[in-house]
């Protein structure tokens, strides 16, 4: 079983890391403390769930901003190394001619097969 091909491109980076903070700024705000009084047991329940969900609302609503963050400065640094990848090929020189000519076999020079006597 194959794994599908991987295709990243800082447009959908930039998707991807605009997508997180929509997402981070819908997460619901920390619950206020419930009103009811400590000393009853569905106060103190209503209290407790009510402090860990505002506890996971905080860590996933931080846990988006910094993936949106990280993903936007994937975009910066993949645009880098395309843009810096093809001023480096641009500056290589070109050949009037082509490619250099092959060696006939046999003929007593080395083409680059060292002693191996191709």
């Amino acid at each position: 079983m194959t794994s599908p091909v991987l295709r990243v491109t800082p447009v959908s980076l930039r998707t991807l890391a605009q997508r997180c903070a929509a997402l981070s700024g819908q997460v619901a705000p920390a619950l206020p403390a419930a009103s009811g009084s400590a000393w009853q047991s569905s106060g103190a329940a209503t209290s407790s769930v009510n402090t860990g969900a505002s506890s996971v609302g905080t860590a996933s609503r931080s846990r988006m901003t910094a993936s949106s963050n990280k993903l936007s400065i994937a975009a910066q640094q993949y645009e880098s190394m395309d843009h810096d990848g093809a001023a480096t090929l641009a500056a290589v020189p070109r050949h009037a001619g082509g490619l250099p000519t092959l060696v006939p076999r046999n003929s007593g020079v080395d083409g680059g097969a060292g002693t191996l006597g191709v």
